[in-house]
Order: C-alpha cells, then sequence, then structure tokens
C-alpha cells in the first residue's frame, strides 16, 4: 500500500496549495486514493441504510429501472466531464477557469434552484476578487468547493425537503464532501483531467456491478 499518497493527501488537507507543474499521477497513487474513497464511502453508505436513508427517494433509481446501461453513461462518462470543470476546473483561481465554471454552474439548477443559484454567486465573488487581485484562501476555497459539491448532490433525492429535513443534509451530503476533497487534491496536483478520471472510475466501481446485477423483479 502507498502510504505516501495517504500523507501527502493529508498535508493538503492542511495546509491547501496547488503545484506548481502538475505531474503524472502514478497508478499505484490512483488505486490507493480510489481504495481509501471505497474504504470509508461503503461503511458509510451501510450506516446511512440503517440509519433510514431508503425514505428518500433517489432520482438514479428511476434511470435505473427504466435505462439501466443510461445510468452507466451518464455516471462513468457524462457526470465527470460535466462535475469536475463546475466544482474544480476553478481551484486553480484564474479567471479563465472561474469563467467556464460559473458558464457551466448552469447545469446544475435542479428542482433546488436556490443551491445553484448561491454557487454561481460564490463563483462570482471569486471572479471578482481575483479581478481585484485580491488574496484568496485556497484552502477555504477547496473546502467549499467540496461542501457546495455535497450540497447540490441532494438533489438525487426526489422527496427530499431541505427546509424540513435539514438535519439529514451532513448524512446525505458527507460522502460527496470527503470525495469533493479527494478529487480537489488530484485536480491541484495532477490535473483536472486526472479528476476527471478517477471520478468516472470511482463511480464506475460503484455504478456497473449494481447494473450488472440489477434484477427488476426482485423488490
Amino acid at each position: 500500500m502507498n502510504l505516501s499518497i495517504f500523507q501527502d493527501f493529508l498535508a493538503f488537507l492542511k495546509t491547501t496549495t496547488k503545484a506548481e507543474t502538475y505531474t503524472q499521477m502514478p497508478l499505484k497513487s490512483f488505486l490507493a486514493l480510489l481504495f481509501l474513497t471505497l474504504a470509508l464511502v461503503i461503511p458509510f453508505s451501510i450506516l446511512l441504510s440503517f440509519l433510514g436513508v431508503d425514505q428518500f427517494e433517489s432520482a438514479l433509481d428511476g434511470i435505473l429501472k427504466k435505462n439501466k446501461w443510461l445510468l452507466v453513461i451518464l455516471g462513468v462518462f457524462l457526470a465527470p466531464l460535466i462535475e469536475e470543470p463546475i466544482f474544480r476546473l476553478y481551484l486553480n483561481l484564474k479567471k479563465s477557469s472561474i469563467w467556464w465554471s460559473l458558464v457551466l454552474s448552469i447545469l446544475v439548477l435542479n428542482e433546488q434552484w436556490y443551491l445553484g443559484v448561491a454557487f454561481m454567486v460564490y463563483l462570482i465573488y471569486l471572479l471578482i476578487n481575483v479581478s481585484q487581485r485580491e488574496p484568496l484562501n485556497l484552502k477555504f476555497v477547496v473546502y467549499a468547493s467540496a461542501i457546495f459539491f455535497g450540497i447540490v448532490h441532494l438533489g438525487n433525492y426526489s422527496n427530499f425537503d431541505i427546509a424540513s429535513q435539514f438535519y439529514w443534509i451532513p448524512f446525505l451530503a458527507g460522502a460527496q464532501f470527503f470525495i469533493g476533497l479527494i478529487l480537489s487534491y488530484i485536480r491541484l496536483t495532477h490535473s483536472i483531467w486526472y479528476s476527471i478520471i478517477f471520478h468516472g472510475v470511482y463511480n464506475g466501481v460503484l455504478i456497473i456491478p449494481a447494473v450488472y446485477f440489477y434484477d427488476p423483479k426482485v423488490i
């Protein structure tokens, strides 16, 4: 097991710096982070089931029932290609990157549109500060990105009401928040393309087995 990658990730969470030049991500580092993510997310998902998360209807279940392989295309390919530029591209704090994230953020506007609007306002705030050469705390930006990434995924639950069921937010968005930190580390160390690939592989590890063994006859 590659322990150095875990140490580097922990150091990133504490100091949160971006690489001056991006480096290739070794396969063993990629796999080690993937193992870490799954080792934390899978038990967390089991805990959620124990706590009663099944009361919330997943929009992904509807896609699974209608066309299960469409879920693979959306989750493994489309979601990383859209979500990474929206939530991680701007982390280099360049105006062009923030602009791209801002334009693409229109795509996250859903039934809980106010969350998408809040994220867009946040990006405008970053854009103004960068344009005026005001210093920004990169650690704050990374953690804020992970929080938005987690909260926006609340839209995956069609019957979740954020006003009356707000106490569920840390549980429903907790896994995505942690994954957002992992992806931010990869993006700022190895580039946005590696975070896209990691995102797609992670989704694939979870989605493809579920789709392959899905039986609509089983209730």
